[in-house]
C-alpha cells in the first residue's frame, strides 16, 4: 500500500492528526503530536551519535512515553530494549551493560532505580518522562529524519535459570517506510482488521503487549493505556471508550470472570470485537466462561521472543479442537522431536521445534545457548514441550523444566493447574515437583486463596483426584500470600521450587 506522505511515518497522523492517539492517566497524544514526537526522539538520539543498532532501554510503566521512544527508536534505526520494572538495580544493570545501551528513559516512580543502575552500567544518558524527557524532547528538531533504516527490538528473555539473554530476530530491520506494513501484515495474521480503540492491559515492558498495539495503531485504532491492571476498571474503560481489541493473560481473564455476575451482566461489552490472549497457559473452563460471555471473539495465541509464532486459535477452531494453542501460519514450521533429535508421529509429546522461512533467532553475546537451541537442520526451540495433532493444531505440555518425573511417569503441571484453578476458594495455583526419595520427584501445589474463601489441603487434593489420576494429583499443599507472577501474568516458579531443592542438596 502506498503511503500517503514518505515524510510520514504513523499514517493516521496524515489523515487525521486531531484525533487521540494514546489516551492515559499520564497524559493524551494526537496523532500528530505523536508523529511529531517520532521525528524529535530520532532527531534526537542522532545528536547524541546514536545510529543503526545502538541501543535505548526504557523502565516504566505504560505511559505515552513509552510508545513515544519505541516508535522514534524505530525511525532512529537504534534497538529499544524494555526493562521489566520488577527487577533490582543489579538486574536492570546487567541489561543495560550487556545489551550496551547507552539512552535510559525512565518514569519518576523508577528514576532512583533507573539511577543507580545507569550509574554501575555506564550510562550516560538518563531522561525522566515528565521532567527532563520534556525538557530534551521539546529541545529536537521536528524535520524528518535522515536515517531509513528501521530499528528493532533487542528483547530479554524471562529465563528460567540463569542471565537473561537479548534476542535478535531473523525478521527485523528493513527500511522505516516497511515498519508499518510490517505490523499490519503481522496483525492480520493475529486477526486485527480495522480502526477502533486498543486496550493496553498488560505491561508493555513484554513482549506481546507493545507488539499488539503497534498491529493496532498499523490499523489505525488508538490505545488506552492501563498503568496497571484492575478487572472492574478494565471493564469501565471498555465502556467508556467504546474498546475494539485488548490483549489479556489469563490471570487478568479469571480476574474479570470472578467480578460479581451484576457487574459483568451489566457491563457493556458490545464494542469489542477480538480479545487476543496468552503469555500463560489458560485453564479450559476460564477460556469456555470468556466465550461464553463475550462470544466467539476470543483468539488465543502462541508465540515467544525468538518467534516461535504466531500460532493463532480463534474461538471456534479452539472449541472444535480443545486445547490447542493454535496453527503455525504458512511461514512457520512446528514439529514434536524426541530426545535424540527424530521427529515423532503426529499426536506424540516431545520437544517443540520451530522452522521459520526467515531464519532462526540468536541470543545476544551468547552462541553456545544460539547452539544449544538448534537442530542441525536449523530449527530451533526455546524448551516447551508438546504435540502437534492431524490437522496441524499445536497443544503444549509443559517446559521441560516444569515437568514433574515421578516413578518414571511424566506429570505436566499445566495439567494439575488447570483442575485446581476450578476449585472456588483457589484465587492462584501453580504445580511444581520437589525432591522424593522414592519416587524422585512429588507434585507440590501452592495456592493463593480468595478473600473470605477457605479451604484445606486435603479438601483440594481431592477435588482434584475427581478429575485427574491420583498419581497427578498433589500430595501437598503450600498456601501462600501473593504468587511470584511478573506484570505480564508469567510466574517465577523457580522461585517457589528452588528452596525445596536447595534444602535437599540438589540442584534443579
Amino acid at each position: 500500500m502506498p503511503r500517503p506522505d514518505p515524510a510520514v511515518f504513523i499514517e493516521p497522523a496524515a489523515s487525521r492528526p486531531d484525533e487521540i492517539a494514546i489516551e492515559s492517566p499520564d497524559g493524551r497524544r494526537t496523532w500528530g503530536e505523536l508523529e511529531l514526537s517520532t521525528r524529535r526522539v530520532a532527531n534526537g538520539l542522532a545528536a547524541l551519535g546514536l545510529g543503526k543498532g545502538d541501543r535505548v532501554a526504557v523502565l516504566a510503566r505504560n505511559r505515552p512515553e513509552f510508545m513515544e521512544v519505541v516508535l522514534g527508536s524505530a525511525r532512529a534505526g537504534t534497538r529499544f530494549v524494555p526493562l521489566n520494572w520488577h527487577l533490582t538495580a543489579d538486574e536492570i544493570a546487567y541489561i543495560l551493560e550487556d545489551s550496551g545501551a547507552r539512552v535510559l528513559v525512565c518514569d519518576p516512580r523508577h528514576a532512583e532505580t533507573a539511577r543507580a543502575a545507569a550509574d554501575r552500567a555506564g550510562v550516560k544518558h538518563l531522561f525522566v518522562a515528565g521532567e527532563s524527557w520534556d525538557e530534551w524532547l521539546g529541545a529536537q528538531s521536528t524535520a524528518t529524519p535522515e536515517n531509513r533504516a528501521a530499528g528493532a527490538t533487542l528483547m530479554y528473555t524471562s529465563g528460567t535459570t540463569g542471565r537473561q539473554k537479548g534476542v535478535v530476530r531473523s525478521d527485523q530491520g528493513g527500511t522505516v517506510d516497511q515498519v508499518f506494513e510490517r505490523y499490519r501484515r503481522v496483525g492480520g495474521l493475529w486477526g486485527y482488521r480495522r480502526p477502533g480503540v486498543h486496550l493496553v492491559a498488560c505491561p508493555l515492558y513484554h513482549a506481546a503487549p507493545p507488539a499488539n498495539a503497534l498491529f493496532a495503531m498499523a490499523y489505525g485504532q488508538s490505545l488506552v493505556l492501563m498503568p496497571s491492571f484492575d478487572a472492574d476498571e478494565a471493564l469501565e474503560l471498555v465502556e467508556r471508550h467504546r474498546v475494539t481489541t485488548t490483549h489479556l493473560v489469563p490471570t487478568q481473564m479469571i480476574r474479570l470472570l470472578r467480578l460479581p455476575d451484576a457487574r459483568r451482566a451489566s457491563a457493556d461489552v458490545s464494542s469489542l470485537e477480538a480479545v487476543f490472549h496468552g503469555a500463560a497457559p489458560c485453564p479450559p473452563w476460564a477460556k469456555r466462561a470468556m466465550i461464553e460471555w463475550l462470544g466467539p471473539i476470543v483468539i488465543e495465541y502462541f508465540g515467544s521472543s525468538e518467534g516461535t509464532g504466531p500460532l493463532i486459535a480463534t474461538s471456534e477452531e479452539w472449541l472444535a479442537h480443545p486445547g490447542t494453542v493454535g496453527k503455525p501460519h504458512a511461514a512457520l514450521e512446528v514439529s514434536a522431536v524426541d530426545e535424540d533429535g527424530r521427529d515423532l508421529p503426529r499426536g506424540e509429546t516431545g520437544t517443540l521445534y520451530f522452522r521459520r522461512a526467515d531464519g532462526a533467532p540468536e541470543y545476544h553475546g551468547d552462541p553456545e545457548k544460539t547452539r544449544a537451541s538448534r537442530l542441525p537442520d536449523g530449527r530451533f526451540t526455546v524448551g516447551d514441550v508438546g504435540w502437534v495433532d492431524d490437522d496441524g493444531f499445536v497443544y503444549l505440555a509443559d517446559r521441560k523444566i516444569d515437568m514433574i518425573i515421578s516413578g518414571g511417569a511424566n506429570i505436566y503441571p499445566s495439567e494439575v493447574e488447570a483442575v485446581l484453578s476450578q476449585h472456588p476458594a483457589v484465587d492462584d495455583c501453580a504445580v511444581f515437583g520437589i525432591p522424593d526419595d522414592e519416587w524422585g520427584e512429588q507434585v507440590k501445589a501452592a495456592v493463593t486463596l480468595r478473600s473470605g474463601r477457605t479451604a484445606d489441603a486435603d479438601a483440594l487434593i481431592a477435588f482434584c483426584r475427581e478429575s485427574i489420576a491420583a498419581y497427578k494429583c498433589p500430595r501437598s499443599v503450600d498456601f501462600v500470600d501473593e504468587m511470584p507472577r511478573e506484570a505480564s501474568g508469567k510466574l517465577k516458579k523457580r522461585l517457589l521450587r528452588e528452596p525445596y531443592w536447595t534444602d535437599a542438596g540438589r540442584s534443579i
